[in-house]
């Protein structure tokens, strides 16, 4: 487990922040974080089949988790070269811990930690258009050519995130178009 101090802007926490990035994250952590609600990233109408995360980055107030996002390595095609990303998924803080800066420090460390660790050239994340604006002021730039995603029915323009893709780092494939390489949906893009 990484551990990495931090504190939100916004806001004076009650007790110290730690972050987190640690190997597991289970169904019934992600059930506790999203207070019993089924859909908290309001994703499940697109039947997407998702790629489990690798790493997680948590966010911990005093001993209460707070904040999550996950993390993947995938491979990605740019104007036909492949290229290692990282992909954040699963982005999720408490609704109570909402607005206080708790996935701005989430994404911070993650950025950090996969450009640092995970051997990367730029990381990628999927977002619905109502989150365009949080992960702009975050710093991410928007690409807005088409994703070309592999599925078990074949190779598919992204169903539902079309133009919805952001770049941090060396945004290679800005002007260019992606083709994800992997045998299911976006494996694990989004949010």
């Amino acid at each position: 487990m990484t551990k990495i101090s931090g504190q939100a802007q916004s806001f004076v926490p009650k007790e110290p922040l730690e972050v987190q990035i640690v190997e597991s994250y289970s169904a019934a952590d992600r059930n506790d974080l999203a207070g019993g609600e089924k859909d908290p990233s309001q994703t499940s109408a697109y039947q997407l089949q998702w790629r489990p995360t690798e790493k997680h980055v948590l966010v911990v107030e005093g001993r209460k988790r707070v904040c999550h996002l996950g993390l993947v390595r995938q491979t990605v095609e740019v104007q036909g070269n492949l290229v290692s990303v990282a992909g954040i998924g699963g982005v999720l803080a408490r609704r109570e811990c909402r607005g206080r800066g708790y996935c701005r420090i989430a994404m911070e460390a993650a950025e950090a930690f996969a450009l640092s660790q995970m051997a990367v050239n730029f990381i990628l994340l999927f977002c619905r258009p109502a989150l365009q604006s949080f992960y702009g002021h975050l710093g991410w730039a928007r690409v807005l050519s088409p994703v070309w995603v592999s599925r078990s029915r074949g190779m598919s323009c992204s169903p539902c995130f079309d133009g919805q893709v952001f770049g941090c780092g060396a945004v290679a494939g800005r002007g260019s178009s992606f083709t994800f390489a992997y045998l299911v949906a976006c494996p694990v893009f989004w949010f």
